[in-house]
């Protein structure tokens, strides 16, 4: 991780975040919650906090199990690593949306989407994992995600008969931060490339089934610039998206405008990244886009 070290705006306290638990973290099912939902989140768990920059998450110390209680059986919450909350946000889906989640198992983000949208609209689960269909389609089912329909294609292959007003694109990646996937050991070059080059296409297929002037947010949980910011750039360059601010309340930084010998230029800094000890969660990097 030394490679990432200019990247990060507190590397002591990075290094430190990365080396307790992360704090658990439970999202709030508008469709299922009832209206004593929080009363009830508090008697199963005494400690729990809410966000401060999102009134319907709640950090959990880590000895907590919140995948085990009633609530969550029930579908009133969704256990979700509180930055893996950030895309969804940014993206803003609102109720009468027609929405693509491009690579979406095991089906937090496209819980939330459905969530945020009532079950009033339309969400497009796809995933190229057959295996992985099995926990999205539970997912779906516990949280009465009834406005959802999953299909199981390599995204690059997707029909390009409908279009969508918005996509999400949280696209495969490395990892490289994040404790969960790779215990913080680094990817090899070879890999980076791989999947930079994956990701840009799966970009430009996002770009082609975009509608004018719909939203498009692309995610990574990694610290690398050639998945994120250049990724970024080469689509900003090779097709008709144009990249929008993101006003974020929640603590982060802004992306970067170069790394090593590489330049991606000012317009980086509408993109953010979201580091462990900002929410003692996952690395997450956000950029959104307009067609």
């Amino acid at each position: 991780m030394e490679r990432y070290k200019t990247l990060i705006d507190d590397w002591k306290g990075f290094k430190e975040a990365v080396s307790k638990p992360a704090l658990s973290a439970v999202r709030k099912n508008r469709i299922k919650a009832r209206e004593n939902f929080e009363e009830e989140l508090r008697e199963s768990f005494p400690e729990v906090e809410q966000a401060n920059w999102n009134n319907e998450v709640f950090r959990l110390p880590e000895t907590e199990k919140p995948g085990k209680s009633m609530l969550h059986w029930m579908g009133e919450y969704y256990v979700q690593e509180e930055s893996a909350i950030v895309p969804v946000e940014v993206l803003d889906p609102r109720k009468g949306d027609k929405v693509l989640d491009m690579a979406a198992a095991p089906g937090g983000k496209t819980t939330q989407i459905a969530s945020k949208l009532e079950n009033k609209g339309k969400v497009i689960a796809n995933d190229v994992s057959g295996q992985r269909m099995k926990s999205l389609h539970a997912n779906i089912y516990r949280t009465g995600s009834a406005c959802v329909a999953a299909t199981n294609y390599d995204a690059r292959n997707l029909p390009e008969d409908e279009e969508y007003n918005k996509i999400l694109l949280d696209a495969p990646c490395s990892g490289e931060g994040d404790k969960a996937r790779r215990n913080f050991t680094a990817a090899d070059k070879g890999e980076r490339e791989s999947l930079s080059n994956l990701q840009k296409q799966l970009g430009e297929k996002a770009a082609r089934m975009l509608e004018k002037d719909g939203k498009m947010v692309y995610s990574t949980c990694t610290l690398a610039p050639e998945e994120n910011e250049e990724v970024v750039q080469h689509l900003v360059e090779n097709t008709g998206l144009e990249l929008e601010n993101i006003e974020l309340e929640a603590e982060h930084r802004r992306g970067v405008t170069s790394f090593q010998e590489n330049e991606y230029g000012e317009e980086m800094r509408k993109t953010v990244r979201v580091y462990p000890h900002h929410q003692q969660s996952g690395v997450i990097y956000v950029a959104k886009f307009r067609k």
